[in-house]
């Protein structure tokens, strides 16, 4: 989100990526995060950001799969494994090993100590615990699914 408010842009991965958080993870309306990346992005494109937003949420013509919920920590460890996108615009976890940038709250207190970051100071704690968020996601598709 730092990239795309910083420059107007964000690689279609990350797009994909926070398009299931704020739908899957946090169970907001899809709508919502699209009409705000339609305002934030200088490539925006209607039909591609309206038509991705639908897909992200498993909605539409074209959606994924209600049971394909992107996980935002593996995702980062399979497309940024040296953390250097992370280092880019979260600078303040630049000194942290490259793993634990992934998931900082999962550092050892030491480690965060060492590298001078305070969580909940320089960097939030996780708003949502994502195995939890995917279950009550699965769940409440799954309704619609047994309806179907």
């Amino acid at each position: 989100m730092r990239q795309l408010n910083t420059t107007g842009y964000m690689h279609n991965r990350l797009r994909m990526v926070a398009a299931s958080f704020l739908v899957k993870d946090l169970g907001i309306d899809w709508r919502r995060g699209e009409a705000w990346f339609a305002r934030q992005l200088n490539d925006f494109d209607l039909a591609a950001n309206n038509g991705g937003w639908q897909w992200a949420a498993s909605t539409g013509c074209d959606a994924q799969p209600w049971f394909r919920i992107f996980n935002p920590i593996t995702q980062s460890q399979k497309f940024d494994a040296d953390a250097r996108f992370i280092e880019r615009y979260v600078p303040e976890l630049a000194r942290l090993p490259a793993a634990l940038r992934h998931a900082p709250w999962q550092a050892r207190p030491l480690e965060l100590a060492e590298a001078g970051v305070v969580l909940g100071k320089d960097y939030p704690h996780p708003v949502v615990d994502h195995a939890a968020a995917r279950e009550r996601t699965l769940a409440r598709y799954g309704v619609v699914k047994q309806a179907g």
